[in-house]
């Protein structure tokens, strides 16, 4: 049996994803027909049609991953993945980025970590990340970070405090934000982790952290992290993560 998934989103024609689930796919035994669905609109209706026509599992990206949360009227405020055919969702960009940080020996459950941009995989990053310390945000529209705080007291607006972890969710970042990431008091020796990959904000927040005397990692890691929890939820079973990033590594 072959079971057919994919990735929705908008402007995603440089996903990674299909490699990585063949890849996982390989390792497991499974026969799969992995596609990039990149569509301008209606992604709803597209969704109700994937699984009419035999869709198993369904992974869900920018810019739709808020709408498919309300959609499912779930607890998560984003949603990247569809599983049981279409009758559940669940988000695991949070617990991805986790497993990631853990993987990189990053102590992050003692750190003082700032979030900068507040879209999809924010949500799920602060639904799921805690630490012993504090967790400040700060987003390019002040008044989407207020109301983050009213809605979870655990976060505080960032005021310039000093920082051992930076994880960056925005997807760009113009001249005026590389001016904002200068001027955090990021400490020595700490980290910048950008969740994109091969991506303009990768070589930008890159050349920071060498000024900061930090170190950098880009969303390579998360993405393969994220996609093998997926990967469980739709097979019961989690395929190995570490060879997957080796190769990813290597081809970007």
């Amino acid at each position: 049996m072959k079971y057919k998934l994919g990735v929705l989103g908008k402007e995603i024609g440089y996903s990674l994803s299909p490699k990585i689930h063949q890849e996982f796919a390989k390792q497991l035994n499974y026969s799969i027909e992995y596609s990039i669905y990149d569509i301008k609109k209606d992604p709803l209706c597209f969704i109700d049609d994937f699984f009419e026509k035999d869709g198993f599992g369904l992974n869900i990206t920018k810019p739709y991953k808020h709408l498919v949360a309300d959609n499912f009227n779930s607890n998560f405020e984003s949603i990247n993945c569809i599983y049981e055919k279409g009758l559940k969702a669940s988000s695991t960009d949070g617990i991805g980025l986790i497993n990631d940080l853990n993987s990189k020996n990053i102590d992050y459950q003692n750190m003082n970590i700032l979030v900068y941009g507040l879209g999809g995989a924010a949500n799920a990053i602060l639904e799921t990340i805690k630490t012993n310390k504090n967790i400040y945000i700060k987003n390019r529209t002040e008044s989407k970070a207020i109301d983050a705080t009213y809605k979870n007291s655990s976060l505080h607006i960032y005021k310039g405090q000093n920082i051992d972890l930076i994880i960056n969710c925005a997807s760009s970042l113009d001249l005026n934000t590389l001016k904002i990431f200068e001027h955090f008091s990021l400490n020595r020796d700490g980290f910048i982790y950008d969740i994109n990959y091969a991506n303009e904000t990768n070589s930008r927040l890159r050349t920071l952290s060498i000024s900061k005397k930090a170190n950098f990692h880009n969303g390579l890691g998360m993405l393969v992290e994220q996609a093998s929890e997926c990967f469980c939820l739709w097979f019961n079973t989690k395929p190995g993560v570490e060879d997957v990033k080796r190769l990813l590594d290597e081809g970007v």
